[in-house]
């Protein structure tokens, strides 16, 4: 055998009986196993980095149950007090609806997420949501498309960084957020509905930046922040030119995983609206009227948690977010059912 090949494979022998020797000498038999160390090793350099898309970890106190722009799917079901307020015409026939629909499919994926020290976190990701605004005509009802009325949806997508300190306290900075809203295939697909050649085409794009803070404190969850548009002022019908909002969660565990759970959501929206002229192929655009003005956001909830799930009775009054309602307030009441993931 080559004298070199010899002097290598020795050292080789050397260094895994030292290595050998230190693991499983008398200190090391009594404290922990060969796999138990290696299995140690291994969990303690994963945590340092962690590839997490759909959020495996539960973060969920540091998130506003109800915070309508949190990326939690939810799906809401129950009745709009003012729906014929705020869709007068006699063809949409709310009156004859059976109840109202709002699945809400949000989610973040945070690619990048490391810890330091233990204690502290950060994490680059993007988040996405978008509501579907429906309803369902009572039994024996039958209008053109069917037995339902899709009439809006509003899309949020943002660019977001987070440092989180010990799990208890969250800063997020969102340089860039993106909203829009349109109207519903079944309100554009009807000419009794909505007629193009009188009445406003309507469509909204804006971007905005956002700051918020969560903090957790035993059973509480407290958080507020603010977001302020950056782009989109005279393009849409609606910018939200600042919003400045605030919330508390209070979770109190009954058994396992299982809590009660309440929330209130706050917010005033300064809002810009204005109507536009649009010609077609947008030849000619022009804004006819325009005003600001503040609204508010109340949004309560009650009900339990399981986990990642929570199902609840909720209120809310704000800003009708559907494209065609967009200048009337919403008043509404009914169950939600929400997941984490």
């Amino acid at each position: 055998m080559n004298k070199n090949l010899k002097n290598i494979l020795f050292i080789n022998i050397f260094v895994l009986f030292i290595f050998y020797n230190s693991l499983f000498s008398e200190e090391t038999l009594k404290e922990k196993t060969l796999k138990d160390k290696m299995d140690s090793r291994i969990e303690e350099t994963k945590s340092k980095w962690r590839y997490n898309p759909f959020r495996y970890e539960t973060l969920k106190r540091l998130y506003g149950w109800q915070d309508p722009d949190a990326y939690i799917t939810r799906y809401w079901i129950g009745d709009i007090f003012n729906i014929e307020e705020m869709y007068p015409k006699y063809e949409y026939r709310f009156d004859k609806m059976q109840f109202y629909h709002q699945p809400t499919l949000a989610t973040e994926i945070n690619p990048i997420d490391f810890l330091y020290k233990d204690v502290h976190r950060f994490r680059i990701g993007v988040g996405f949501l978008t509501h579907f605004f429906l309803s369902i005509y009572k039994p024996n009802f039958e209008i053109y498309y069917g037995e339902s009325l899709f009439f809006g949806t509003y899309m949020q997508t943002e660019l977001y960084f987070d440092y989180i300190y010990n799990e208890t306290l969250r800063f997020r900075f969102t340089p860039v957020r993106h909203i829009c809203s349109h109207i519903g295939g079944d309100i554009l697909g009807d000419s009794e509905l909505y007629d193009r050649n009188t009445e406003e085409f309507r469509d909204s794009a804006m971007e905005q930046m956002h700051f918020s803070l969560h903090y957790n404190y035993g059973y509480f969850t407290f958080y507020g922040g603010f977001s302020f548009a950056m782009t989109g002022f005279n393009e849409s019908n609606f910018i939200n030119l600042f919003k400045m909002f605030y919330g508390t969660d209070f979770r109190f565990p009954i058994w396992g995983e299982i809590s009660f759970i309440t929330g209130l959501y706050i917010a005033a929206d300064y809002d810009r609206i204005n109507t536009i002229y649009r010609k077609e192929n947008f030849k000619q655009y022009k804004i006819l009227d325009t005003y600001d003005k503040f609204y508010p956001y109340i949004s309560v909830g009650i009900g339990f948690e399981i986990y990642r799930f929570t199902v609840g009775m909720k209120y809310e009054f704000n800003r009708s977010r559907h494209l065609y309602a967009y200048k009337k307030m919403e008043s509404k009441l009914g169950f939600e059912a929400t997941l984490f993931f």
